[in-house]
């Protein structure tokens, strides 16, 4: 009966959707966004959970940065935001007991977002978003049992990316008249400054 369950479950959990999917359905605009900048980051001490694969500042920083541009540029809006991703803590699952404690993995960043014709960090602070791999037919199992650790990496990043689309189709900022203007060059340096004093 128990493996009864457990096979009904699988089935189940074999038809979530991936962090992904929507890009195939029809793109639904959020207000006038169209993505200016990302700039990711990591903490200089980022921290690792218990038990936990280990992954460096560079490969979290390279990950976010794919994941949010593969998903917010797609939006072509009329005025620029910036975003500036922080990562501040992770686990990287480590195979578990299959069906009964198979862990997960987990991933805490900040998010804050500057609009860009008025130079306005529209964050009053940093928002921070703690995900927890999304269930599927392999996290029943244990991600770390099923996923490289480069895949739990990125599985989270596009996860973190969704998550954040979904935080901010629930703010009012989007709303005004389009004002798009021409980046100067040095923007994604003078970015850079900002979001480094805004997340102290």
């Amino acid at each position: 009966m128990v493996w009864r369950m457990a096979f009904i479950c699988l089935l189940f959990l074999a038809g979530c959707s991936s962090p992904t999917q929507d890009f195939q359905t029809k793109l639904v605009p959020i207000g006038n966004f169209r993505l200016g900048q990302i700039v990711p980051r990591a903490d200089a001490e980022l921290t690792k959970g218990p038990v936990s694969r280990t992954a460096s500042s560079e490969e979290w920083v390279a990950a976010v940065n794919d994941a949010f541009k593969d998903r917010f540029s797609r939006f072509d809006g009329g005025s620029y935001y910036h975003l500036g991703i922080t990562v501040n803590g992770y686990i990287l699952a480590k195979p578990g007991i299959p069906l009964i404690a198979a862990p997960k993995s987990v991933l805490i960043f900040r998010v804050i977002v500057l609009e860009d014709h008025t130079g306005k960090v529209l964050t009053g602070k940093p928002h921070q978003i703690i995900i927890i791999e999304q269930l599927n037919a392999s996290s029943l199992l244990g991600s770390g049992y099923t996923r490289s650790r480069e895949q739990q990496i990125n599985d989270l990043a596009q996860q973190a990316a969704l998550t954040t689309e979904a935080w901010l189709r629930r703010q009012p900022w989007f709303e005004g008249p389009d004002t798009i203007v021409e980046l100067p060059n040095d923007v994604e340096t003078d970015l850079a400054v900002v979001i480094e004093s805004d997340t102290q």
